[in-house]
């Protein structure tokens, strides 16, 4: 993988986590009730976390050879989770789902499709 595809993927999912901890909707931050208001966003905030830890070591890792599972097994734990999210707090608004998901969502597939072709890539070099 070249450090240039590596480097738009670094920029790219700071952009897209910026975005996904400020940018959170208003129904997150007031749903749960009055004793609980925040709860959900404090949640999803926790688990956007996770996702990012895990796609930067899913970047960090596509270029050696030898982790190259490591960087499967990570994006496509972040895929879950993030798509996990995405159904079910799309259930009530689906175009707001769309909006606030869908960036994270894409950035996630996109790693994981660049995963696995950079390990078919380096299967059949060997």
């Amino acid at each position: 993988m070249s450090k240039r595809i590596v480097f738009f993927l670094s920029i790219t999912l700071i952009m897209i986590l910026a975005y996904s901890y400020l940018c959170i909707p208003d129904k997150f931050e007031i749903e749960g009730g009055s004793c609980y208001q925040g709860i959900t966003a404090m949640f999803i905030r926790f688990f956007l976390t996770i996702c990012g830890v895990l796609n930067v070591l899913s970047i960090a890792r596509i270029g050696s050879k030898s982790k190259v599972k490591i960087a499967k097994i990570t994006s496509i734990i972040s895929l879950m989770i993030w798509l996990t999210g995405f159904i079910i707090h799309s259930y009530d608004g689906f175009l707001m789902g769309v909006k606030y998901f869908a960036p994270l969502l894409i950035l996630n597939f996109i790693i994981v499709v660049l995963v696995y072709r950079n390990r078919e890539n380096k299967t059949g070099e060997m």
